[in-house]
């Protein structure tokens, strides 16, 4: 039993580095197909002040 203690240790990790990256994509795919978030900041530039 000692000896997958490091090989589950690196799949866990691994596992939580790809939950990261796909939760950076998914948030990098919703800021660049959605223009309302956009044009919300160029129309009203005080706005993101107040958050």
């Amino acid at each position: 039993m000692p000896q997958m203690a490091p090989l589950n240790w690196t799949l866990m990790y691994l596992f939580y580095i790809f939950l990261f990256v796909s939760l950076l994509v998914k948030v990098y795919f919703l800021f660049a197909y959605t223009p309302k978030i956009k044009i919300m900041q160029t129309s009203h530039k005080p706005a993101h002040w107040k958050w």
